[in-house]
């Protein structure tokens, strides 16, 4: 379940070392395009093809927070989902993103995170580059992911500490 940045910020003045103790290993950050400097739309990032989709209600708030989480029980156990229907671990509510549209797995013994697109329509990107359907490959923290038309960043639990306190700093 998605929460509020500033939310995340209240937790992290409070106490910070238990804000840090409970946080999830990684977490997707969505940023509203009228909270991104420049915020204007290149010609790549336009809805390509989705029919009855709406006007995007993700972040219409400000920027969100996904902790990337097994927080469902659904059919598709070998990793996290990440799609448009309320049956994936992590929800984007956008006409853009297809019902399943990739999922995060790990390797045994590995520590960090994998992201396969999952044949979406209106692909799966990961540092600018289209991820070739069903091919895992190996996401950074701190790197630029895109679904469809959403671009979230993508952070492990220290990764996103750093991030929130460069944001605290003056």
């Amino acid at each position: 379940m998605s929460e509020p940045l500033s939310a995340h910020v209240s937790r992290y003045l409070r106490n910070r070392e238990a804000f840090e103790r409970n946080l999830p290993s990684a977490l997707l950050v969505f940023t509203p395009a009228s909270e991104v400097a420049g915020g204007e739309e290149s010609e790549e990032y336009r809805l390509k093809t989705v029919t009855n989709a709406g006007a995007p209600t993700l972040g219409a708030n400000g920027p969100l927070v996904f902790p990337v989480v097994k927080s469902r029980p659904n059919a598709f156990a070998r990793g996290i989902t990440v799609g448009r229907t309320g049956n994936n671990d992590v929800v984007l509510d956008d006409g853009s993103v297809s019902r399943f549209h990739a999922w995060f797995s790990r390797e045994e013994g590995q520590a960090g995170f994998l992201l396969t697109d999952a044949g979406s329509k209106n692909g799966s990107w990961a540092g600018g580059v289209r991820l070739v359907p069903r091919r895992a490959v190996p996401v950074a923290d701190g790197a630029r992911l895109r679904f469809g038309q959403v671009e979230v960043g993508f952070y492990t639990a220290s990764g996103f500490m750093r991030m929130l306190a460069v944001r605290m700093s003056p």
